[in-house]
């Protein structure tokens, strides 16, 4: 009796498509940089509400193009952290292991995080913490704590 083999998804997880979409399928870098943008912008209209300033417009327009390609650069970022994690660790039977993806998110939040604060907010020395903390927390990119193994039978 021959023994099955099966090849698990250990190098390819799904938010790895990013990578290769250019050339395999550009509409996937369409939809989520939509997704992202509208992601970004709701969380800066939410904080601009709650802090109460007085240029809300010149504000959002001023920063959400930074906060935008910051997060979307923090993103690859750390999908490259994991991939390169992958590459030195042993991996179980689906290489979804949440040792390396877990990581991967706490890192991308902190350089989504860092970027914030010091690049997309830093004339805004009164709110840049609020700001970027915000933005850290609720866009960090928890797709990637997303098993693979749900859209393959195993």
């Amino acid at each position: 009796m021959k023994k099955e083999v099966r090849l698990y998804n250990a190098m390819f997880p799904l938010w790895f498509i990013l990578f290769a979409s250019p050339l395999l399928a550009p509409w996937i870098w369409l939809a989520c940089a939509v997704g992202n943008f509208i992601i970004d912008s709701a969380v800066v209209l939410i904080v601009i509400a709650v802090s109460r300033l007085e240029a809300k417009r010149k504000f959002y327009w001023s920063s959400i193009w930074k906060v935008f390609l910051l997060g979307f650069l923090a993103d690859f970022i750390g999908a490259g952290l994991i991939l390169i994690l992958g590459m030195f660790v042993r991996l179980g039977s689906s290489g979804d292991e949440l040792y390396l993806t877990l990581p991967g998110l706490i890192f991308t939040a902190a350089l989504i995080f860092v970027f914030n604060y010091f690049i997309s907010f830093r004339r805004q020395k009164r709110l840049r913490l609020r700001f970027s903390l915000t933005l850290a927390i609720a866009t960090a990119p928890y797709t990637f704590l997303i098993p693979t193994a749900w859209l393959y039978n195993h």
